[in-house]
């Protein structure tokens, strides 16, 4: 038992060092992606109805979508903010309504800033 208390003081006083040892946090950076989409398939439009951002660091999270772009219930403009991710992949829901889709269409990774797409399925 003794041993026990001797070993858990030794282990709280090497980590006391090294905690203020740490770095100070950085702050984190805001990064945005967004943009036009559209879902076309074939000669026909569809609304994109929903987009999902995956960031490959920090939140991922719904995309808020504006209303039809010029009145073309087809585009739409998107935006979403995440810290600190370098990366993002956007799952569109195309056709259909929000809670049920009628196609998903991946994106390959971009970067962030502004994207127009034409998701086609």
């Amino acid at each position: 038992m003794r041993f026990l208390k001797l070993a858990a003081t030794a282990a709280a006083l090497v980590a006391v060092p090294a905690a203020l040892a740490a770095p100070a946090a950085q702050a984190l950076t805001p990064r945005t992606v967004f943009g036009t989409v559209s879902c076309k398939q074939g000669p026909r439009n569809s609304p994109p109805v929903a987009v999902w951002v995956v960031a490959d660091k920090g939140e991922s999270g719904w995309a808020e979508l504006d209303n039809p772009v010029g009145g073309h219930g087809w585009m739409r403009e998107y935006s979403y903010t995440s810290y600190e991710a370098e990366r993002f992949r956007l799952l569109v829901g195309c056709g259909g309504t929000a809670e049920q889709a009628e196609r998903a269409v991946v994106t390959g990774w971009m970067k962030s800033g502004r994207h127009n797409l034409t998701m086609n399925f």
